[in-house]
């Protein structure tokens, strides 16, 4: 289990503000409560911006999210 230390708390907190300043970015100025999203991909963005290992992200994904994750992030973009 991750200890809860000040420099835990300040790495989580820092962590989400800047996943939230990227919702924000992507969301042009619209309301992040009517937002819609992939709860899948915000996971999936969750836990590469904590910079978890592979086997922290397979537990906290799951091992079926987890799957999907690494085959829509191998998969080539659209753009």
């Amino acid at each position: 289990m991750l200890q809860n230390t000040p420099d835990s708390r300040v790495h989580v907190i820092a962590t989400l503000s800047t996943f939230r300043q990227e919702w924000q970015e992507a969301a042009d100025g619209k309301s992040l409560i009517e937002t819609e999203g992939n709860v899948g991909l915000i996971l999936a963005d969750l836990v590469n911006s904590f910079g978890l290992s592979t086997h922290e992200q397979s537990v906290v994904l799951g091992p079926e999210l987890f799957v999907e994750m690494r085959e829509v992030l191998s998969m080539p973009s659209r753009n």
